[in-house]
């Protein structure tokens, strides 16, 4: 099985990426869909979208062990969860990976994104240089790619669609190497919510995920 990354976090929550090799037609063999997803799955038009949609379903029924039952559903807000269950999801695909992140006690968010030139061309519309402290040009593809990762991580983790990622989610200093712990903020009304995301690379992809678990003070921004 193409298992990417299988690990539990801490003792809450867990994170799993699959490396795509599959057709849709093996992942439809593998799932029991019921009328409404099969119906949502006829929407898409390409494959890449259809066999998206497809593994995340496939890892939260086969690789976590929820069983073929198991529903997901989308909220007012498009937020995913799983029907009838406590338990915090937060999913993401790119190219080849699809993931899935859980949690049985936080909010979580989670992206995974091809390091792309195009980023270049919209880097301003999600980034200001009061935040990353440098010209938005001058910054290079990674870099971007994981302010991205991290800004959608954070916007599914508040779970509405009221954030604008330039002004209401902010980036702390970005890790050496691009790998590890760094910092970020959500500004939602009269809140400023901290929490610690985490980056890794996988091939050409940075992934970002973080658990809504508040920092302390002393460990802010």
């Amino acid at each position: 099985m193409p298992i990417r990354t299988d690990k539990h976090i801490n003792e809450h929550s867990r994170l799993v990426i699959w490396e795509i090799e599959e057709t849709p037609e093996w992942f439809l063999t593998q799932l029991n869909l019921d009328g409404e997803e099969l119906a949502k799955y006829n929407e898409f038009r390409t494959d890449q979208r259809r066999v998206h949609w497809l593994a995340y379903r496939y890892i939260l029924k086969n690789v976590v062990g929820m069983g073929k039952s198991v529903r997901v559903r989308y909220d007012q807000h498009s937020k995913p969860f799983i029907d009838l269950s406590d338990e915090h999801i937060s999913v993401t695909h790119s190219g080849k990976f699809a993931g899935v992140i859980l949690s049985k006690k936080y909010p979580v968010g989670i992206d995974v994104e091809e390091v792309n030139q195009r980023l270049h061309k919209i880097g301003d519309k999600f980034l200001s240089r009061d935040e990353t402290g440098q010209a938005i040009e001058t910054m290079s593809t990674e870099q971007l790619c994981v302010h991205w990762c991290a800004k959608e991580a954070l916007y599914k983790l508040y779970g509405e669609r009221k954030l604008d990622f330039k002004s209401h989610i902010r980036i702390g200093r970005l890790p050496e190497k691009l790998k590890g712990g760094f910092k970020g903020i959500i500004h939602a009304g009269k809140q400023e919510n901290h929490f610690r995301l985490q980056v890794e690379k996988l091939d050409n992809y940075y992934l970002v995920y973080v658990i809504g678990t508040r920092m302390l003070k002393a460990d802010r921004l």
